[in-house]
């Protein structure tokens, strides 16, 4: 399979992987690297498909498999967790509710984020300047991951552009065109309504607490610059549409 390697600053690297077979449309599936001294952070890890990109990929920037020693998983979703199974030198973790999604033997090779006292929020073993956050909705365990080192926000498929084409062909992009097609996507949810809606509010609610340059889905665009306004755009596009209802 093909793939497209973009680094987004000193440490942190996006590789999306260009999937036609999977599903019905193509579309990038994304998962990311963060080199922090001598760890190697992989946030989600595909599907097991997707291994041979993925290990040309890690050699581009000098990377092993057997070099990476975590894989966070966003949620328990099989295209962001069956890769995980190459790095069998790496800690494994997933949220505790997304734990029984796992297939064996992998699900006997990844731990669960331990609770904080904050609710919502997790931590990663071993890690530190990493913060996890439950965001309510996707998956029972769907979690956000934000790094303070590279300010980048790993946010799996809570919020993604599966499917669509990227802007100009850029991969990392701050198209305000995607931002502002973002605000009305969630203005129109806001307008059916419902627990679902309800529920992506409360997790974009406690993503305003980071001010985030990079927006890091689990497909397709990659979002930069000035993150915390977008995020704050679409909470107001949310909550102004459902107040006037």
């Amino acid at each position: 399979m093909d793939y497209i390697m973009s680094r987004l600053t000193d440490g942190a690297y996006v590789i999306a992987v260009e999937d036609t077979t999977t599903w019905d449309s193509m579309t990038y599936s994304n998962l990311y690297v963060l080199q922090q001294d001598s760890r190697v952070i992989l946030v989600d890890a595909g599907l097991k498909a997707y291994q041979s990109a993925v290990v040309a990929a890690l050699a581009e920037i000098g990377i092993q498999p057997e070099q990476v020693t975590h894989v966070l998983l966003t949620h328990g979703h099989r295209d962001h967790v069956e890769g995980a199974a190459l790095f069998t030198n790496a800690q494994k973790v997933i949220h505790s509710a997304d734990w029984p999604m796992l297939a064996s033997p992998l699900a006997a090779q990844v731990a669960k984020f331990t609770p904080q006292a904050e609710a919502g929020t997790f931590a990663a073993a071993g890690l530190k300047g990493l913060e996890v956050v439950l965001v309510n909705t996707h998956s029972p365990g769907s979690v956000a991951i934000y790094d303070h080192r590279s300010q980048a926000l790993f946010v799996g498929d809570f919020f993604c552009y599966f499917g669509e084409a990227l802007p100009e062909g850029r991969l990392v992009t701050n198209s305000e065109a995607i931002k502002r097609g973002s605000c009305q996507y969630v203005a129109g949810q806001a307008a059916a309504g419902g627990q679902e809606f309800a529920a992506f509010m409360q997790g974009l609610s406690r993503l305003l607490a980071y001010r985030p340059e990079f927006f890091c889905t689990g497909h397709g665009v990659v979002l930069c610059e000035d993150i915390h306004s977008f995020l704050n755009n679409m909470w107001q596009s949310g909550t102004q549409t459902r107040n006037a209802k």
